[in-house]
Parts: structure tokens; C-alpha cells; sequence
């Protein structure tokens, strides 16, 4: 595989990534901010009862639309997410049962299955990415996350028992793995690394914009609503270097490497240098990814 330096995570997944075509979703979110700030005051009627303020769009897209809610006092707002798409909604509830309280994201304070919405901790202060230890610390939460299932609730784990890699071994590969041989030397690995019992959660949509600061100044990871159990967190692995770059740190691919090995290590895995190598080759091969960007030399 050749080398490349992609502008962004997404230009990093080349080859794996699919593009939807126009139009796949039949009610998208309103591209008019009045319908929007009316679909949001609907949403907070109809599933959150109580929770009033001043609405502020934050951020919209084809599929989803965050607002803050801003009541007296500000220091209270809260974030209102609404979905479009009934797929990602149940996607980020989901993620949020599995991470809160395991990994670094938002506090999840209540769901709305009418308006397809969620009430969330707001995070409006961005990370320094300045800093020095940046990288480090964006290897370490993409970690937290990818061993989310570690420090789960017994309860928590029984729920999800059905996507251990045990299970996943033992079962076909999903529809989109291109090589299903490959695709079992990819939870081979895992679970040399980890053990049977992890569920391989990964699929973060790691941008430099979505780490923000907690008031203690924890950095937290934003927008988990992508986050599967059946991708294995190479697939961030294989963007690391590209979301660095974009926030002004240019690292070398084995430097990447190794401060995902020492997070992850930090947190319980048996990864060496080799091994982790190997299972990126082993999960392009099974996704059709077209380079690891030097990651696995």
C-alpha cells in the first residue's frame, strides 16, 4: 500500500467509505431556520416537557440539527440534538448507553423516540489543540472508547453479549466486509489483544472541532452517533494521522502508532507494534481500504 497524507479523516477512509446518493433520506432536516427552530420547539413540547429557554442553532446538516437551549441561567444550557434519519437516532442512543460512564462523552440527560431528539450536556468550549500533549490525549479518548465494554455494567453487558468477539467469531461476516477471511484475522487479533469477551466498538467521527472542554477541563469526544459494535476501532486508528494534521500536528505515522499502543495499553490491551501492523493490514484487506498512510511500516 502506498503512502499518502489525507487532508481530512474522511479523505483518510478512501476506498471504505460509501457516499449515499441524493435524496436517500425522505424527510431531511428543514434548510429554513424558522422550520427548524419550529421543529425544535415541537421537539422539546412533545418529549421534554419543562425544558424551556432561547433556541440557538448550532449546527444542521441533511440528517440531524443541534440547537442550545439557553434558559436563565446560561450556565444551565443544555444541547437539543434532533435526528432526521430514525437509523441514527437509535444509533446514538445506542452509543450513549454503551459509553456514558465508560468513555469521555457528553452526559446523555433524556431521549425523545417521538421527535427522534436527545437532551445533552453543551460543551461550547473547544480543546486547545496548541497543546503540546494533544495527540496523546486524542489517542487516549479514542481508546476510552474502544474499550468501552471493559468497564461496563453487568447489565450493560449482557445487552451487548450478542457483539462480543466471541460471538462475532462465530458468526458470518457482516454484508459489508469484502473479505470475510480477512475480516477474522482482523477479531483474531482483537481478541489476542483483549480478550473473547470485548465488544470491538469503533466508527468515531473524529474531527479536530468535536473535542471540547468539560469545566474541569476534561476533553470530551462530540457526536458518538456513528459509533457500531461490529468495526473494531481500527477504522480510527486509520484516521488518527489525518485528524492531527488537520488540528496543526504533523506526526509521523509510526509516532501515531505508538501513542495509540501506549493508550491502549493503558487501558488493558496486548497490542505489540507487529501485531496492531498486521491487523490493519488484515481489516483493509477485509473493507477495501485503500491505504494506512504508512501506519502499517
Amino acid at each position: 500500500m502506498t503512502s499518502s497524507a489525507p487532508g481530512t479523516a474522511a479523505e483518510a477512509l478512501t476506498g471504505l467509505a460509501r457516499i449515499r446518493p441524493p435524496g436517500w433520506l425522505a424527510a431531511p432536516m428543514p434548510s429554513d431556520p424558522a422550520a427548524l427552530i419550529g421543529r425544535a420547539r415541537q421537539a422539546l413540547a412533545d418529549d421534554h416537557p419543562g425544558v424551556t429557554g432561547r433556541l440557538c442553532v448550532l449546527s444542521t446538516r441533511y440528517t440531524a440539527a443541534v440547537f442550545a437551549v439557553n434558559p436563565d441561567p446560561p450556565e444551565a444550557s443544555l444541547v437539543l440534538k434532533l435526528h432526521a434519519d430514525p437509523t441514527a437516532y437509535a444509533g446514538e442512543t445506542l452509543a450513549h448507553a454503551l459509553l456514558t460512564g465508560t468513555a469521555p462523552v457528553p452526559r446523555l440527560y433524556a431521549e425523545g423516540e417521538t421527535s427522534l431528539s436527545l437532551l445533552l450536556e453543551h460543551l461550547p468550549e473547544a480543546a486547545d489543540w496548541t497543546r503540546p500533549q494533544m495527540p496523546a490525549v486524542l489517542a487516549d479518548r479514542a481508546a476510552a472508547v474502544h474499550t468501552a465494554s471493559q468497564r461496563q455494567t453487568a447489565e450493560a453487558a449482557g445487552a451487548m453479549a450478542g457483539f462480543t468477539l466471541a460471538t462475532l467469531q462465530g458468526a458470518p461476516a457482516p454484508v459489508w466486509i469484502a473479505d470475510p477471511v480477512a475480516y477474522g484475522e482482523v477479531l483474531a487479533a482483537y481478541a489476542d489483544a483483549y480478550g473473547p469477551n470485548l465488544v470491538p466498538l469503533g466508527h468515531l467521527d473524529l474531527k479536530p472541532e468535536h473535542l471540547r472542554l468539560r469545566s474541569d477541563g476534561e476533553v470530551m469526544l462530540l457526536d458518538v452517533e456513528s459509533v457500531r459494535p461490529d468495526v473494531t476501532g481500527l477504522i480510527d486508528v486509520v484516521t488518527l494521522p489525518a485528524v492531527l494534521r488537520q488540528a496543526g500536528h504533523e506526526l509521523s505515522a509510526g509516532r501515531v502508532l505508538g501513542l495509540y499502543l501506549d493508550a491502549t495499553a493503558a487501558r488493558g490491551a496486548n497490542w505489540t507494534a507487529s501485531t496492531l501492523r498486521s491487523a490493519l493490514r488484515a481489516y483493509a484487506a477485509a473493507t477495501g481500504l485503500e491505504s494506512l498512510h504508512g501506519l502499517d511500516r
